[in-house]
């Protein structure tokens, strides 16, 4: 019986690139409102796939009702993530 080794990667496969949509949303985050600000803050950790989406509309909101809207929709996905608990818990700070 012969052994195959694995094949190593190519350093050219690791090569490392910026991401311009989270540069661009770095640099939107520093001029947005705090309460924005906080609540994409938290939604860090959160691996849903509308999280990036409601980060995005989050950075693009301009109008207090809306806010109100994205906020209901921030609670809705921490509580589908982490539970209603932890979902009220995160959001304790901001009211």
């Amino acid at each position: 019986m012969q052994l195959v080794a694995a094949a190593q990667p190519s350093p050219a496969m690791l090569q490392h690139f910026e991401n311009p949509d989270l540069i661009a949303s770095d640099a939107a985050t520093a001029d947005a409102d705090p309460l924005i600000v906080a609540l994409i803050a938290t939604l860090a950790d959160c691996c849903h796939p509308r999280a990036e989406r409601l980060k995005v509309r989050l950075l693009d909101c301009r109008d207090a009702d809306q806010l109100a809207l994205l906020k209901g929709e921030v609670l809705n996905l921490l509580a589908l993530s982490f539970g209603p608990a932890e979902a009220m818990r995160r959001l304790q700070s901001l009211q």
